[in-house]
């Protein structure tokens, strides 16, 4: 079967799709500043709590940022006080179902932030103690439907099990390829 095309056709044919074609996608952005205009620098995880508040990592300024859409709260590590921020080195952050904040360092830790309390509780590396985060970069923090916290590290993967406060660690075995392809 042969179509015949005509010009005043083809003409047609364009005027149809001349705006259905293609559309413009723009992609805006809105700067988002610290306090007092400063820049936030890099943030190097950024999570979403159930409340709609926007929390940032903030890798280069070394805090933690809390954004309601106007107005921007950080949280500093203070050795003084054994109930901020634990570390200054963020590397991940993570709010899960409950409103929990769940704060990963780049040189090792895990910090649980409780927004209504305001509290930190955190989870270090002890050694000789099996039960304590793996050591190492903590870069990733996932909540998952059944309540398990897991851990992704530097030295493999953890599961937290929050009623004993105790981690359970998945490594790589070479010689099981059942385990993990990697610890990192």
């Amino acid at each position: 079967m042969k179509v015949k095309c005509t010009l005043p056709g083809i003409i047609f044919l364009l005027s149809i799709f001349r705006y259905g074609a293609a559309q413009e996608n723009a992609v805006k952005f809105n700067l988002v500043e610290g306090n007092n205009g400063e820049p936030l620098g890099n943030i190097t995880g950024i999570t979403q709590d159930p409340y709609g508040y926007m929390w940032f990592s903030g890798q280069q300024a070394n805090c933690l940022y809390k954004y309601d859409g106007n107005r921007m709260i950080s949280f500093r590590h203070d050795s003084s006080d054994a109930n901020s921020l634990g570390g200054s080195k963020l590397e991940t952050v993570y709010a899960d179902a409950k409103g929990m904040i769940w704060i990963g360092f780049f040189d090792g830790g895990l910090d649980k932030f409780n927004p209504a309390t305001g509290r930190f509780t955190h989870y270090r590396n002890i050694t000789n103690d099996p039960g304590s985060l793996s050591p190492g970069m903590v870069n990733v923090i996932l909540r998952v439907h059944n309540g398990t916290v897991w851990v992704g590290t530097a030295n493999g993967l953890d599961r937290f099990d929050e009623t004993n406060g105790k981690f359970i660690h998945y490594k790589n075995e070479t010689a099981n390829p059942l385990s993990l392809s990697s610890n990192v």
